[in-house]
């Protein structure tokens, strides 16, 4: 008998349920499936759907009440694993965990601070911004912390007053004491006259993962070549889910220039699986490398190099040469005045070789 698509079987399963408050419970009879077709078709469905969150929301259940489902989250999680390579931790989430990376998703014990517990203070919507911004440019400077003025600037604009300073600051202790305890605020929160700190000891990002094992994956190549290091640069090519603090309240100023730092670690992690895909002749996983990095930036040069090589390869000219004149449209490249582009040397050579060829 033929095996239902996963994707059919979530979408019939899900016409009978009610909404639940975590998606990957939808995955559980899937990922423990008997059939190994089964698990390997739902782990890349749950990956392709939520990306490494998929994995942050299995975790969650590890802390279910319900014992079958502990174990079925945990039998999941090893599924996910063995079927598709990426690490995972076995572990419930204990202490701070933020996803830093698209939309700002934060978690505690576990649990994760919904829109009702940002806005708990009373203080409504708006309110409601200012201690998640203030929540987030903390969680920006890391160890250094930031002085009341800093704070003013980055999440107020300009100079605040006493009491709203505090009732922010009073809504991100009492989202670490009612999702956490009053120890783990007591620890992660450090207040002082002038001077206040999110303890980075106290919390996990994915931004600082997504950075140190790029710096692990670099080693990894230096030292045993770029085949050794492919698992980690698929990792961090995981962990990049969206600019950094893309849709936090003025986040986009003084996180700007993190969020450069991070997305030219992605697309030099999908640089380097661009090149090991392309060498093993894998045209159509090169593909996706270079289409998702020239998502993040068209100007990518060495992403449109690939994909122009790849194009080559798959017999696309009419591809290659939209793909080129995109480039030089959002580069602001004039290949008659700069010949030295590395993409306009690419494309030469391909075009000449063809030329050649006929």
């Amino acid at each position: 008998m033929a095996l239902l698509p996963p994707l059919k079987w979530l979408g019939l399963r899900a016409e009978r349920q009610a909404p639940m408050t975590n998606p990957t419970e939808l995955f559980l009879p899937l990922l423990t499936h008997p059939d190994l077709l089964v698990r390997r078709q739902s782990s890349l469905v749950l990956l392709s759907t939520h990306g490494m969150r998929g994995l942050t929301y299995l975790r969650r259940l590890l802390d279910a009440p319900s014992a079958a489902v502990r174990a079925d989250a945990r039998a999941a999680l090893v599924a996910v694993a063995e079927t598709s390579g990426v690490h995972v931790e076995l572990q419930p989430f204990r202490g701070i965990y933020v996803r830093c990376l698209g939309e700002l998703q934060v978690f505690i014990n576990g649990r994760e601070v919904t829109s009702q517990h940002w806005a708990q203070d009373g203080g409504g919507r708006a309110g409601a911004r200012k201690t998640q911004g203030l929540f987030a440019f903390l969680i920006h400077c890391g160890q250094r912390g930031a002085n009341r003025a800093e704070i003013a600037t980055a999440v107020w604009t300009g100079p605040v007053g006493p009491s709203n300073l505090s009732r922010a600051l009073g809504g991100v202790r009492d989202l670490l004491v009612q999702l956490g305890s009053p120890e783990l605020a007591a620890q992660a929160l450090n207040v002082s006259r002038e001077h206040i700190i999110l303890n980075p000891a106290m919390y996990q990002s994915d931004a600082d993962m997504l950075e140190r094992t790029l710096n692990v994956a670099c080693q990894h190549e230096q030292h045993e070549g770029l085949g050794a290091a492919v698992p980690l640069y698929h990792q961090v090519v995981s962990l990049y889910d969206g600019s950094y603090m893309e849709a936090v309240p003025r986040g986009s100023d003084w996180g700007r220039e993190r969020r450069d730092l991070l997305a030219n670690a992605f697309l030099l992690a999908s640089e380097r699986l661009a090149e090991h895909t392309f060498n093993l002749g894998h045209y159509r996983q090169c593909l996706a490398h270079c289409r998702r990095a020239l998502a993040v930036d068209p100007a990518a040069e060495d992403m449109v190099t690939w994909l122009l090589q790849v194009y080559e390869q798959l017999g696309l000219a009419v591809d290659a040469d939209q793909v080129y004149h995109q480039y030089l449209d959002v580069a602001g490249i004039d290949p008659l005045g700069e010949p030295e582009d590395t993409v306009v040397q690419t494309y030469e050579a391909i075009r000449n070789e063809a030329t050649g060829r006929a």
